[in-house]
């Protein structure tokens, strides 16, 4: 016997021929998912557009402006740009053989290139004429952008140079590369200027101890040991060996 052989499928056919309306309500209007799609398209597109573009190079960097003085006048340093006088810095006034402090700001290239140049403006103290020098700015030592130096010499020649190293380092381009020293002229200077203010401290406080005010036992004892203190300090300075003088000297 045959059996029969149906013609119809146990199951409904429009089940795998197509969604049901909920499901495929569900594909095509849910927000969430047109969202992630919108912002995956964007930041591919935000990515792409941001690797093919290079950040432009600054044209100026704001640099700190620092001086030395290895002369033995009192000066005043400021640095210039030939090319943009607003552009200018400095202005330290610094004693004999010394070193100033960082004054902001002047502008100089990130990179140095050849013919780079400064105007370095002075004055001696107390003559109040300003005086100028064009210089040529070296390189920069191993090519990074750092402070801004001014620097008087002995023999009045100005100099700038750009350097991130100080005056002790190797890399320093200057022309002394050391700090500054004091002479020994400028030495017995400052020894003799320091004796005579001494010394007329200490006679002030002899007269005082004389001139007939009424102290206590204890104010006139404080006065005495401050004389001898001043004494000993005399007597040491005026026995003191002075400084050796600076090579090339």
């Amino acid at each position: 016997m045959t059996a029969a052989i149906p013609t119809d499928p146990p199951y409904p056919v429009g089940v795998f021929l197509k969604p049901s309306p909920s499901k495929q309500s569900n594909i095509v209007r849910t927000p969430c998912a047109s969202a992630a799609i919108f912002l995956a398209v964007s930041m591919v597109a935000l990515l792409a557009s941001c690797a093919s573009v290079q950040m432009a190079k600054p044209k100026s960097l704001g640099a700190s402006v620092r001086s030395i003085n290895y002369s033995g006048k009192e000066v005043a340093l400021s640095v210039v740009d030939p090319l943009n006088r607003s552009n200018h810095g400095g202005g330290d006034s610094l004693n004999p053989y010394s070193m100033g402090g960082t004054i902001c700001c002047f502008g100089i290239p990130p990179e140095w290139h050849p013919g780079y140049q400064v105007i370095v403006e002075y004055n001696f103290y107390p003559d109040q004429t300003w005086h100028k020098q064009l210089l040529d700015v070296p390189p920069y030592p191993e090519g990074i952008a750092g402070d801004i130096w001014l620097t008087m010499h002995e023999d009045g020649r100005a100099e700038a140079v750009v350097s991130n190293f100080g005056p002790t380092r190797p890399e320093w381009p200057g022309r002394v590369k050391a700090l500054p020293v004091q002479s020994a002229e400028y030495t017995e200077i400052i020894k003799n200027k320091w004796l005579a203010n001494q010394k007329g401290i200490l006679k002030k406080m002899e007269d005082g101890l004389l001139d007939g005010t009424e102290r206590s036992p204890e104010q006139v004892a404080r006065l005495k040991s401050s004389i001898e203190h001043t004494k000993e300090q005399i007597r040491q300075m005026e026995e003191a060996m002075p400084f050796p003088e600076k090579p090339g000297n």
